[in-house]
């Protein structure tokens, strides 16, 4: 009987720890959003008919992740490049004009900030959509109350031609 009181209060104890624990998984961020801006770089765009030249263009972006656990995501990134250019494209010169990218990545997080990410996508542009595999970087700085602050790099690869953005973006985690 005097046993009863001491693993009734154990038992309570181990009902709290738990409970504790299922609140923090809770508060647990499982998804982030960010909205980006910044500048898409083109190294060889075609400028009077023949001359090859970098082009750099405004973009604003927006992104989605759902983070699986502490390492791994899995994004939805959407890119808008402002501008118009030319590039060569199987020796004939195509027209670039506010070419929309989307992409799938998949993202994993090297350090505490650091994540790094890697996915397919499509490049729509009214004259020709174009496939790209996307190869990115940031580093968030957390703000506080799930905000955060971000550079990022990324990395297009294109059959066609490449290009490269550097961009900034606020982050919310809910």
């Amino acid at each position: 009987m005097k046993f009863i009181l001491p693993a009734f209060l154990l038992f309570l104890l181990g009902l709290t720890t738990i409970q504790a624990q299922e609140m923090e998984e809770e508060k647990e961020i499982k998804h982030n959003v960010a909205i980006l801006v910044g500048v898409t770089h083109i190294p060889k765009a075609i400028e009077d008919g023949e001359t090859l030249r970098p082009q750099n263009l405004a973009t604003i972006g927006a992104d989605y992740y759902y983070h699986f656990n502490q390492k791994w995501k899995l994004g939805v990134v959407v890119d808008i490049e402002l501008g118009k250019y030319v590039v060569e494209f199987q020796g004939e010169n195509l027209k670039r004009e506010t070419a929309f990218v989307t992409g799938l990545v998949a993202g994993y997080r090297i350090l505490k900030g650091w994540s790094i990410f890697a996915g397919p996508g499509i490049e729509f542009e009214k004259n020709k959509n174009l496939f790209i595999l996307r190869a990115s970087m940031d580093y968030e700085f957390e703000l506080g109350k799930n905000w955060g602050f971000a550079p990022v790099f990324s990395y297009d690869f294109k059959n066609e031609y490449n290009a490269y953005s550097f961009g900034v973006g606020v982050t919310k985690g809910f």
